[in-house]
This record gives C-alpha cells, sequence and structure tokens, in this order.
C-alpha cells in the first residue's frame, strides 16, 4: 500500500511532489558547490541571523545515544582569533575570518553512556557531523568556510576557557568568499566502493 501511495504521488500532488523533488536537487548542488574557502571579503561581516541559523542546524547533528555532546563558541575578537592562528599552526584564515566557530564536544555526556571509547571515538564524530552541517549551512547561506582540524588541543583548550571534559574538535572560519578555487579533482567512486567485503 505504502509504494502505491509512493507511486501515485506525482499525480495525485503534482506541486507537493516537484517542491520535495526541487529540495532534493538544492541539497545535492549545495553539497557539490561547497569548497573550502580560506579567504574572506573584509568589508562584509556575517550577519547574527546567519550565525543562529549555523548554529540551529549543527544542534540538529546526530550524536551517539542522543547524547547531544556538540557545543559552540563563537568568535569575533581580534585578538582572541591572533591567538588562535598562532596556535593553529598559524593558518591566516583563522585570524583574517571576521567569524570562528570553535566545534566542542562535551566528553562527559558520552563518557556517561559509553564510557572511554564515548569519550574518545562517539564524541569526537558527533562534533564532525556538527562541522559538517555548518559547512553546508554556510554554504547555502553564500558564505565561504574553513575547517581547520591542525591545532594544538591543550593551547586552544586554554585560549577558549574550557572545561578539562570539553575537548575542541574543530575550528571553522567564516566569512563571504573573497577567493574562487579551483575545484580539486576526486577519487573515480568506483575505487572507492565495495560491496559486501572489501
Amino acid at each position: 500500500m505504502r509504494s502505491y501511495c509512493v507511486f501515485l504521488l506525482p499525480i495525485m500532488c503534482p506541486l507537493f511532489y516537484s517542491m520535495i523533488m526541487k529540495d532534493m536537487q538544492e541539497l545535492d548542488k549545495v553539497i557539490r558547490k561547497r569548497k573550502m574557502i580560506r579567504k574572506y571579503a573584509q568589508d562584509r561581516q556575517v550577519p547574527e541571523k546567519i550565525i543562529n541559523k549555523l548554529i540551529d542546524n549543527a544542534s540538529r547533528a546526530p550524536s551517539a545515544g542522543h547524547t547531544q555532546v556538540q557545543e559552540f563558541i563563537i568568535i569575533k575578537d581580534p585578538s582572541t582569533k591572533r591567538k588562535l592562528r598562532l596556535s593553529s599552526v598559524n593558518q591566516d584564515q583563522v585570524e583574517e575570518a571576521p567569524v570562528l566557530i570553535a566545534v566542542c564536544s562535551n566528553t562527559s555526556r558520552s563518557a556517561a553512556r559509553y564510557g572511554k571509547r564515548g569519550k574518545e571515538f562517539y564524541s569526537i564524530i558527533d562534533g564532525a557531523f556538527a562541522s559538517l552541517l555548518i559547512l553546508l549551512t554556510a554554504t547555502n547561506e553564500g558564505l565561504g568556510a574553513s575547517f581547520v582540524g591542525a591545532f594544538n588541543d591543550e593551547r586552544v583548550s586554554q585560549i577558549l576557557g574550557l572545561p578539562e571534559y570539553v575537548r575542541p574538535i574543530g575550528i571553522i572560519a567564516l566569512g563571504y568568499p573573497g577567493e574562487k578555487p579551483a575545484r580539486l579533482e576526486r577519487i573515480q567512486k568506483e575505487r572507492l566502493v565495495h560491496y559486501e567485503r572489501w
């Protein structure tokens, strides 16, 4: 019966069907459009409305056992951005981006339910899920974004005043694009996909 209803959807509700298909196409476009942008327009600030949307979407990321470990620090202060750049292998975009979002994981929530594996593995994956949603939302909103994962964990934790049980997962630099980098080649899908086993 369910399959029959799906088959009739384009006929019975063409407008609703077209809206669903359009949303799917838009998602595909955003995924394909997303690139790491490391240079930003210095004369344009990111509106608070968009920052709030980035956080709203990221907070809907999946998490192991619905532990919701993801937490976020929004950074605009120039002195803090400079310190973070120096702690992030001197990557310029960390200081030059109008806004940074530090994605963190509250490992106490994972550890309470899953012990060591929750603290050392699940919490990192959950933070990565949230980071990806920020990157995709930023692309959809016309922003450029760069995920920075190369940094000194202890130094970043100190700069941001993180409690012992909160771990920095990544720093996302955000702003309106100031560059159009060339698209990088992708490994062919046939080389990446395996069936049943390697």
